[in-house]
Formats: C-alpha cells, structure tokens, sequence
C-alpha cells in the first residue's frame, strides 16, 4: 500500500509543474486533449484551465480515468497499474476515499472503506492464499473487531492490533474445538480455556503453548498471573 501512495503522490502533481500543448479540442473551457512535456496525456472535460468533469489520464507506468475536479481526481474513478493492480472506487483531493475495491497483482482484493488514502473502516480483504479477513481496518490493517477465516477452515473471532490477534477472542478449529481467551502478537497469550469434544482445559498459554493448568476458581482468584 505504502508503495500506491507514493505514487499516486507523484502523479498527482505532474501536469501543474511540467510544460504542456493542447493538441486538439479546447484545453480551456471545454472538450480537448493536452500533451505534456513528459508525453502523460490528459483527455476530456476542461474548466478554467483545468481537468473538471470527465476525463482520462494516461501516465507513463498508469491510467486514470474517471472525475476530476479543479484538476483532481474527485468522485468516482478508476486507477490501473501496468503491474495489474487497480483501484476502483471514491476519490477525493487525489487520495482513495468512500467506498471502493482495489485489487492487487498478486491476486488479493480489498472491498470497503478508505479514507486519507487507505483501508480505514469496515471492509473485507481476499488474500490471495485463500484466506479472508472481515471487520475494521485502521491505516491499511485490521484493527478492532473482526473475523479471520483461514482458508483450511478454521476461524478466528475477536480483537485485532496492527493487523495481528490481540485481546480477547476465539480460534476455531476445523473439528469444532476451540480457544477462547487472551492473545497477543497473533498466538495465544495469557489466560484461556481450550474447548474440546471430551474435556475443558484451562490454563495460561505463552506463545501458542500452554504453560499452567488452572481450575476455574483458579483462574478467577489469579486471572492474570502465571503462577
């Protein structure tokens, strides 16, 4: 992600700093086409000198086509990549904003909210190993509540930090037996209880392993301590 932004940084000041000849049409106030002096192109609605209404950008590694406003992109657009990747959604002051999709190359695909340029608010990313997040990002990663499903079967429900399992939540196995408890750093961490077919464990995990086997009133009387 932090690669798109920063080009999208450097296209979206191009044609304001780079000489540029108008070769058909009106590249004022009406319909035409400019021809920069890096050979972008700009083709579509004018106003006041600017790109307003409808468009198409073509750069030299991507093409925009889609709103433009006072020489922005604003409103509803569409960016692609000579590497696959694409952008289809809200703009707004030339960064992703409202509602959109973006697929990258490598096959994953986000749909939902951004805002100042990235995944920020509810949405849901397709990895492109076949696992599934859905819930809240902040600042491109899960953040908040949410659900994981690994493409294996089995789900994890509860808290995020920074894109990892952090807080209280629930791993779910493909048999059906479950965690319930503390994680941190995506593993379990803390106080917990293991859920199987046959028996209840409840103990303090460290890094994934369970280090001390706790009865309930155990556990309420020390619910936070290893020992």
């Amino acid at each position: 992600m932090k690669n798109i932004l920063s080009l999208l940084a450097f296209l979206f000041g191009i044609y304001h700093i780079t000489a540029a000849q108008c070769i058909s049409g009106d590249c004022n106030d009406g319909v035409g086409k400019m021809l920069y002096k890096n050979q972008d192109v700009y083709e579509g609605d004018w106003s006041n000198g600017y790109p307003n209404g409808k468009g198409t950008f073509t750069y030299a590694h991507s093409v925009y086509k889609g709103e433009f406003l006072n020489g922005n992109f604003e409103g509803k657009g569409e960016l692609k990549w000579e590497d696959g990747t694409i952008y289809q959604g809200s703009f707004e002051k030339n960064e992703f904003d409202g509602e959109g999709i973006l697929l990258w190359a490598n096959g994953s695909r986000y749909e939902g909210h951004f805002s100042d340029g990235a995944l920020n608010g509810n949405g849901i990313l397709y990895y492109s190993n076949g696992d599934e997040y859905r819930g809240n990002f902040t600042k491109g990663k899960p953040q908040g509540k949410g659900v994981y499903y690994y493409k294996d079967g089995r789900k994890y429900v509860g808290n995020f930090n920074k894109g990892f399992f952090k807080g209280e939540g629930t791993l779910i196995e493909q048999d059906g037996t479950y965690y319930t408890g503390s994680f941190k750093k995506g593993m379990k961490n803390g106080k917990g209880k293991w859920v199987k077919t046959d028996k209840v464990i409840i103990g303090y995990w460290v890094n994934d392993q369970l280090n001390k086997v706790f009865s309930e009133e155990e556990l309420e009387n020390n619910p936070d301590q290893e020992s």
